[in-house]
């Protein structure tokens, strides 16, 4: 990585400079368009569970008929198309047909609990939502609720009565013109094309908006990216960093490897050795489980990981010591941690660098560090990080209150609502968030929404959801409890807290770090609980005794 560069004068550190790749008119679509038929006899896309494969040629003409078929469910630009869906063959045709549309994407985890979807949907209303065989029950009870009126497609599996892929297909071959372009030539690069379900900086999940031009020049890499890359990643399109893995195949012509499986370490690295994987992208949870496999099989487990030549992995902090096994079994030149927001993408990176922090500026990235009082800080100093809006940012999907909150006034810098300082060599120290929301198995945990499940219980007078550090799972969910001064404050056990959370609430938010009763929560002055001061004192409690 290039050196980050310090003005001292205007107190901002500035990453390489580097030219844009594509003109601010270009989007992801019209790239689309261009790389599949350069490479339309070169097998782009593999679906792993069921070793299907599409050539770039292949994926143009079903994703040109999907982008026909939208316009005549009468999509138009500007309506969005919703994905609560896994990843499987038809998914990328999908979204390179809303893009060539000009229907920006709002995809949500396919896990994602009823009120979630329903709440965020709420927000972003799209006219058409893809979604599993699985969750499909899910998302009809969800419609059920909407304000708006909406159309369920099946990606996978059949049921009587629902329009599914293959429909859409078919309907997209009736009247299809070869030479039609839809939208592109009349989208800007500036226009949305994905809405992102992120917490922002105050907690509550909010529609991210990203742009093509953002999105493309942060996925052409040339350094790092050919036409020889394999990439992977085994998140779902809800995760930013699956958004980026399948633009990177678009815009740089590499194979993608996909799947719907969970992750395991064996499933892993059997994947990764019969494709030749050659770049992973990652998150702090999977790595920890590589880095913990038992010393009889880690030189087994290195080399079936040979062909990877960069793992990156981001979405949470490393626990040094999981880094520290991480560079003895992978190498410190292949490993790399990155640091980043669904706001503006990748940030800073460490590859190969001292343990724990979050290395050097990535190009035309300018970042600055001010204090409570808007103040600009130097060097060794830790404040607020703030990074500069180099391109427009269209905010978060109709919400221009959170939107201005996020901004300088000027419009010129993202309050990121992240603590960190500035070592003497230029890398970044990420230190912690202002944000109540904390992360398990890279999963966004929103303690209200579990806190108001509890709630319901009678003897419960106060609640607080915290998280407990866990080298695997980044956080495990603990609960603090205030019980009434009755027989049903009295007679309220742990069992019953965690079991109300169990029946409500998906698998991803079950209490995993403890129930704790106690006499009463920290809180500020003005009665806002302080939920990082919890576990602090539990521990003070526990020392004592």
């Amino acid at each position: 990585m290039a050196a980050t560069r310090y003005d001292s004068i205007e107190r901002i550190w500035s990453g390489a400079k580097d030219k844009e790749y594509y003109g601010p008119d270009m989007t992801l679509g019209e790239v689309a368009l261009i790389i599949l038929r350069l490479y339309s006899d070169k097998v782009m896309q593999v679906f792993d569970p069921t070793g299907e494969e599409l050539t770039g040629g292949q994926l143009l003409a079903q994703s040109r008929r999907l982008a026909h078929a939208f316009q005549r469910l009468k999509l138009q630009r500007g309506d969005v198309v919703g994905i609560s869906a896994t990843n499987t063959t038809y998914l990328t045709e999908v979204v390179i047909a809303a893009l060539l549309n000009g229907t920006p994407i709002n995809p949500l985890h396919p896990q994602f609990d009823s009120e979630t979807m329903a709440y965020m949907y709420e927000i972003t209303k799209p006219k058409v939502i893809f979604c599993d065989l699985d969750n499909y029950e899910t998302l009809s009870a969800v419609k059920t609720s909407l304000k708006f009126k909406t159309q369920l497609i099946l990606l996978t599996g059949t049921l009587p009565g629902v329009r599914n892929i293959q429909d859409l297909l078919a309907d997209g071959s009736i009247d299809y013109d070869e030479k039609t372009l839809f939208a592109c030539p009349n989208l800007s690069g500036n226009d949305t094309a994905f809405i992102i379900t992120s917490s922002g900086v105050t907690g509550l999940p909010k529609g991210v908006t990203r742009s093509h031009r953002s999105l493309l020049n942060g996925a052409k890499i040339p350094q790092l990216f050919t036409s020889e890359t394999v990439l992977f990643c085994i998140s779902p399109l809800y995760w930013i960093s699956c958004i980026f893995t399948l633009i990177a195949s678009l815009v740089n012509g590499c194979k993608r490897v996909i799947t719907n499986r969970p992750f395991s370490v064996e499933y892993f690295a059997d994947l990764v050795q019969r494709h030749q994987v050659s770049f992973v992208l990652t998150v702090p949870h999977q790595m920890a489980l590589l880095a913990k496999s038992p010393s009889p099989q880690r030189e087994e487990l290195a080399e079936r990981l040979q062909s990877v030549r960069s793992f990156v992995c981001s979405g949470s902090k490393v626990p040094l010591g999981i880094w520290r096994q991480l560079y003895e079994l992978l190498g410190a030149d292949r490993f790399a941690v990155l640091y980043g927001l669904s706001e503006t993408g990748g940030i800073s990176k460490n590859v190969g660098g001292p343990l724990g922090n979050e290395g050097k500026l990535l190009r035309n990235v300018q970042v600055r560090i001010l204090d409570g009082q808007g103040q600009a800080l130097g060097p060794n100093q830790t404040g607020q990080i703030h990074v500069r809006l180099s391109q427009r940012w269209g905010g978060y999907y109709h919400n221009p209150q959170d939107t201005q909150a996020a901004v300088t006034p000027d419009g010129q810098w993202l309050l990121t609502g992240d603590h960190g300082y500035f070592d003497d060599d230029g890398c970044l120290h990420f230190q912690t968030r202002d944000t109540d929301v904390f992360k398990y198995n890279h999963f966004p945990i929103y303690p209200k929404q579990i806190e108001d499940v509890i709630h319901h219980l009678p003897g419960v007078h106060e609640v607080a959801i915290f998280g407990v550090p866990d080298e695997i799972s980044t956080n495990l969910i603990a609960c603090a409890v205030v019980r009434d001064d009755n027989d049903l404050g009295r007679a309220l056990t742990a069992q019953d807290i965690t079991g109300i959370v169990e029946q409500h609430l998906s698998e991803a938010f079950h209490i995993r770090g403890g129930v704790f009763f106690v006499d009463g929560l920290p809180k500020t002055q003005n009665l806002k609980i302080q939920r990082r001061r919890i576990l602090a004192e539990l521990n003070e409690i526990t020392t004592h005794l």
